[in-house]
């Protein structure tokens, strides 16, 4: 593993990039769900578009959820349309987390999967503004802002929900599903591609490192609901 500190250059669409650099681009694109070449994105599309316009309890609710979905298909659009500037112009699957698989049975679990697991990626992609790699680098400030939306919806629709007595016992049952499961959205810590991505600036600090911070930021906004966060190592799969 290369540990040498890549040069400062941005490169363009149709540049030939170091090799390291387009294999971890290559790896973390394809591997990323949100690639509407996916058939994988197009099941969950589906699955989601059918649990927002059902389980959403208003129909104000139902507009602001329509949004975001739009806004998931032109994010699937976009690394779409990067694969392609790297040659690749569809992936037959894409590597899910398990979150993605969870069952969305009712209005709190479609809350927790904004409210945390759309979180995810503002750690995750935070850094892509910092990319050298120029397709990439200049979509990533909407790609962020979008994800800012996403989980503040999720936010203040689980905030709502919780001013009731039954729909805060509730979101203290779903946690201990949703919490391990957007903990381990992060990667596992000992990861070694990690270290890489930190070195090209495709992500900002470690997968733990990012945990960790994930952790410090959003446990005190659920229990600011009166949610109780389970033990951050409960249930988990990737330590």
């Amino acid at each position: 593993m290369s540990t040498a500190v890549p040069d400062t250059r941005i490169y363009q669409a149709g540049e030939s990039l170091p090799e390291e650099f387009h294999d971890l681009l290559l790896r973390m694109l394809t591997h990323h769900l949100e690639n509407t070449t996916s058939p994988d994105y197009a099941e969950l599309l589906g699955m989601l578009w059918h649990k927002c316009m059902t389980l959403a309890p208003t129909e104000h609710h139902k507009i602001a959820l329509a949004r975001l979905m739009a806004q998931e298909v032109h994010h699937g659009v976009i690394t779409a349309e990067i694969l392609a500037t790297l040659g690749v112009d569809h992936v037959e699957h894409t590597k899910r987390q398990y979150l993605f698989d969870l069952p969305i049975e009712t209005w709190c679990d479609l809350c927790m999967f904004h409210c945390l697991g759309d979180r995810v990626g503002m750690y995750v992609g935070e850094n892509w503004g910092n990319v050298p790699y120029e397709p990439l680098r200049s979509v990533a400030p909407q790609l962020h802002r979008d994800e800012i939306g996403h989980a503040t919806l999720g936010y203040h629709n689980l905030k709502e929900l919780c001013q009731t007595k039954e729909g805060l016992a509730e979101a203290n049952d779903k946690i201990k599903k949703w919490w391990p499961a957007a903990l381990d959205m992060f990667g596992r810590s000992n990861s070694s591609s990690s270290e890489l991505y930190v070195k090209w600036q495709i992500q900002s600090a470690s997968n733990e490192e990012l945990r960790k911070q994930y952790i410090r930021d959003v446990r005190p906004m659920l229990e600011a609901l009166g949610i109780q966060v389970p033990d951050d190592k409960a249930n988990r799969r990737y330590l």
